[in-house]
């Protein structure tokens, strides 16, 4: 297949395998933990820890300029990426897993953003300065299938296999396997498709005199206004990256756990457990470790999710840590009875207890079309009156809808559709308000070296989403849903107030009038 001088054969699936492993790592990453019993806490500290390649690629990026080709980089990237998804798909059945599959995901991610860095560097060589503005919007639709892929197909297909196989350790077993041998697929296809050569009829002869990666590091933190810039940048999505790794566990998680109180259909363990319960639980009398060991194991638990009510079994594992893991639902639920002497009233309802499915529908359909139809009109906006005159209007448009989830958490509405309604609402405000601080971030990176500027500018975004997110799950499980995000919302006020300050041409961003 001769495609030296068709991109239309080769620019899908290269930007494809950019966005499909960022979605799995990021974000498949937090609903696969959630489903395995991971706490909210490990899932929002090690998940977040992910980010850290996107972080401090522009830190390496040079080292992909100078040894090798842009092609043979993506192309063992890719390959790097199809084995380490296959190895998760391998290790999840297995003790120990969660280090195991996040050690992978590392590798995973790190290989992900090298993979950025190298396609980004072919399509700017390969292609013609006259071709590259035509295909840049090309580019953007293929990342965004790719998240939608991820965030809804594989999400979907996780569901799926779910309900055949009741076994959510197998079901995500071979959801990963099969995504690992979809980027299989995509990797052997550019490598077949992929022009060989790395030269384009326009390409410019190199300057010899170039500025050092130290001098082109150092002009950035010589802006005007810097220290200021660096502060919006970091703190501008503090509520959203929390707000993003609790949101799944959120969907997810049971509306409420209950106490069967009654001993029809019970057994002989349940009914002892249950005596027990009701003789010094409910009197608040002190318990033995072998008593506590029963409550855990034996009472009977239910476990309220939006379609159905089930029994909340024990797993059983011979290892200590590894059954608190699995177990870890009831523990708690058992030590909340304990600490509130058996009044269940007074124990707050938790998430929204929706299925994989609806995860994967929501945020993969009708919140990826929700997202990048606010991108597109926040462009449109942003070109048509400048940066100036939209900036907080998009700042709060793409905070505001926190509220909504504040309201789910503390009224649990019956309907679905509220969750629909609140999640486009969120994610079209998250698009349309997202665009101007991509907008912004191209302001800061003019001048000379634009693109190792915006490198690091976006480096610095990256972090200021690592760190946050981190804390979360510690934040929320400290909270609850409720007040966390409350919290979240109040995160936003520090980057709303930075925005007030910050100085740039009025039109910035405008298109200019055709004479």
């Amino acid at each position: 297949m001769k495609t030296d001088n068709k991109p239309w054969y080769w620019i899908p699936l290269l930007n494809f395998a950019s966005g499909l492993p960022y979605a799995v790592i990021i974000s498949v990453s937090v609903i696969m933990y959630k489903k395995l019993g991971i706490s909210n806490k490990d899932i929002g500290l090690y998940t977040s820890l992910l980010y850290l390649p996107w972080v401090i690629k522009p830190l390496w990026s040079p080292f992909i300029e100078l040894i090798g080709t842009k092609r043979k980089w993506f192309l063992s990237m890719q390959l790097l990426i199809s084995i380490a998804f296959l190895l998760v798909g391998f290790t999840i059945p297995t003790s120990g897993f969660f280090m195991m599959t996040l050690a992978i995901f590392w590798v995973a991610a790190f290989a992900s953003a090298s993979n950025d860095i190298a396609s980004d560097g072919f399509y700017l060589l390969v292609l013609p300065e006259d071709k590259q503005s035509f295909f840049i919007g090309i580019r953007s639709t293929f990342y965004r299938l790719a998240m939608l892929a991820g965030n809804g197909l594989i999400v979907l297909l996780a569901g799926y296999l779910e309900h055949k196989y009741g076994d959510n350790t197998k079901a995500w077993s071979y959801t990963m396997i099969a995504v690992g041998l979809l980027m299989t697929f995509i990797t052997v296809y550019n490598f077949f498709s992929t022009p060989k050569t790395e030269i384009n009829a326009g390409e410019k002869p190199i300057d010899t005199n170039k500025q050092s990666f130290a001098s082109i590091f150092a002009s950035f933190f010589k802006k005007k206004q810097i220290l200021i810039v660096l502060a919006f940048i970091l703190l501008f999505r503090l509520g959203e990256s929390q707000l993003i790794k609790m949101l799944t566990p959120f969907l997810v998680d049971p509306i409420k756990y209950e106490l069967v109180e009654t001993g029809l259909g019970l057994d002989e363990g349940q009914i002892k457990a249950l005596e027990l319960y009701n003789s010094k639980v409910k009197n608040g009398e002190r318990l033995s470790d072998l008593e506590l060991q029963s409550l855990y194991s034996k009472l009977p638990i239910l476990v309220q999710m939006r379609d159905e009510t089930k029994p909340l079994k024990e797993v059983k594992n011979k290892d200590k840590e590894e059954y608190k893991n699995s177990n870890k639902a009831r523990i708690d639920f058992v030590n909340l009875l304990i600490t509130n002497k058996g009044n269940q009233k007074t124990i707050k309802k938790g998430g929204m207890g929706l299925e994989t499915e609806d995860i994967g529908l929501i945020y993969g359909t009708f919140g990826l079309i929700a997202l990048t139809l606010g991108g597109i009109l926040g462009g449109i906006a942003i070109s048509k009156q400048g940066l100036t005159k939209w900036m907080l209007p998009m700042i709060l448009t793409m905070h505001l809808p926190i509220i909504g989830f504040i309201m789910l958490a503390h009224f649990h509405p019956a309907s679905i559709y509220y969750i629909y309604a609140v999640v486009i609402i969120e994610q079209f405000g998250y698009g349309f308000g997202f665009a101007a601080f991509m907008m912004y971030l191209i302001y800061v990176a003019e001048g000379e070296s634009k693109t190792a500027h915006y490198a690091l500018a976006t480096g610095f975004m990256a972090m200021g989403m690592m760190l946050p997110g981190m804390v979360s799950g510690y934040i929320q499980e400290y909270l609850g849903y409720g007040n966390f995000f409350i919290w979240v919302f109040l995160a936003t006020i520090p980057g709303i107030i930075l925005s007030r300050f910050l100085i740039f041409p009025k039109d910035f961003g405008k298109k200019s009038e055709e004479v």
